[in-house]
């Protein structure tokens, strides 16, 4: 053999070795964090031009006949204006925007209610609009003049509205929104999944989630109905919501600023490092703050698969990333959002130093020079044998 080729043979062996112990303890994929994968609300909203779609997903508990859903909205919806739309979409935002770590060498849920079974009855300031069948959903819209006239609509139809929380829906009469109310239909059968990071279930099983409803409304300014689920949030809870919009956006009322990571991560569990970088990087920003965990163009590929749902029209579109925990006393508005000082685009990537495996590494070179004396007592030339030594021992030298 010659000396060439010997040379050859041992970079390829090397080269092998190397990624043999790099595979166990080195170059690994990216982990996501796992930070929001199961937030008690998650939400999308898509503003343009003064028109703003808004998808909500959430899950309940118990079985197909407890479950009743009340969201708000600042104007009148119709039949058009109201849908389902796949959940993977949440899917799909959520691993574009997920922070993650990459390594080298060297439910309490928004607006969900029990129901309670009783035979309707007219109430003097509550208006019925109309009455829908969407996908899974009973949905009824409703409008009020007088806030305790729809606590006492919602009892009577199976909405079973907490006592004590009469302000929350209060806060909305006095703006003049109205209400969607929703149940799911128990003729439908069973309920699509949604993954990750939920693993769904049949229908009526416990913890199920259901598929997200959209909703379609005018509006001068991008919301977030967020007021109405401190009816449901008595502990602390996780709020997730995808902003998409022409611009990067913020929100006008809550105090808005991008995660900051302070130390530096050294491998391990990355989900308890990020979620502990969170946490500190919310209490500097004060209570009730949204912090910016991504912010950067929609890709085309997500445009050409969840366009049609997301409402989206021609041109470029942003997507900002907003997370935050809240406790029920915070909950005392809805989030307002409007367009960032600039458009930069901001996400979190985390570079751990991993060090491989010292037994692999040592076997690696044990094996690396018992290749080179191999090949260089076969070859039976002692200067190929030196030579393969020497080459094996700089290999060792780089591997170290």
């Amino acid at each position: 053999m010659s000396a060439t080729s010997l040379r050859l043979l041992l970079v390829v062996c090397l080269f092998s070795l190397v990624q043999t112990a790099w595979a166990d303890g080195g170059m690994f994929p990216r982990q996501f964090a796992g930070s929001a994968e199961s937030a008690d609300q998650r939400a999308i909203v898509v503003y343009d031009g003064g028109h703003e779609t808004l998808i909500l997903q959430t899950a309940y508990e118990g079985d197909g006949g407890d479950f009743a859903w009340v969201i708000p909205v600042p104007a009148l919806l119709g039949a058009g204006d109201i849908g389902t739309v796949a959940p993977d979409i949440f899917d799909d935002l959520y691993y574009l925007t997920e922070p993650t770590a990459y390594g080298y060498f060297g439910y309490n849920a928004q607006g969900v209610f029990g129901c309670s079974s009783s035979t309707a009855r007219e109430y003097q300031s509550v208006r019925v609009w109309e009455p829908l069948q969407v996908d899974d959903y009973e949905v009824t819209i409703l409008s009020a003049d007088d806030s305790s006239d729809l606590v006492e609509w919602l009892n009577a139809n199976g909405y079973a509205y907490p006592a004590g929380h009469q302000g929350e829906l209060n806060y909305y009469v006095n703006k003049s929104w109205f209400f969607v109310a929703a149940k799911i239909s128990l003729t439908d059968g069973r309920n699509g999944n949604n993954g990750p990071p939920s693993t769904g279930g049949d229908y009526g099983e416990e913890g199920e989630e259901m598929r997200p409803l959209r909703l379609s409304f005018n509006t001068a300014e991008p919301v977030y109905p967020m007021r109405i689920s401190a009816v449901s949030s008595e502990d602390e809870i996780e709020v997730l919501v995808y902003i998409i919009a022409r611009h990067r956006m913020r929100s006008t009322n809550f105090n808005t600023e991008q995660v900051q990571l302070t130390s530096q991560f050294h491998g391990g569990d990355f989900p308890a490092y990020y979620e502990e970088q969170f946490r500190s990087s919310l209490a500097r920003a004060g209570v009730g703050s949204l912090l910016v965990e991504y912010a950067g163009h929609l890709p085309r590929y997500l445009v050409n698969i969840h366009g049609a749902d997301l409402g989206l029209g021609a041109g470029e579109f942003y997507i900002t990333r907003l997370r935050t925990y809240l406790t029920h006393n915070e909950m005392q508005e809805d989030v307002v959002m409007t367009q960032a000082a600039t458009d930069n685009n901001f996400a979190i990537y985390v570079m751990a130093p991993v060090t491989p495996d010292t037994n692999i590494r040592l076997a690696g070179i044990g094996l690396l020079f018992a290749l080179a004396a191999m090949l260089g007592f076969t070859s039976g030339n002692r200067h190929n044998l030196i030579r393969a030594l020497l080459l094996a021992a700089v290999i060792a030298l780089l591997m170290v």
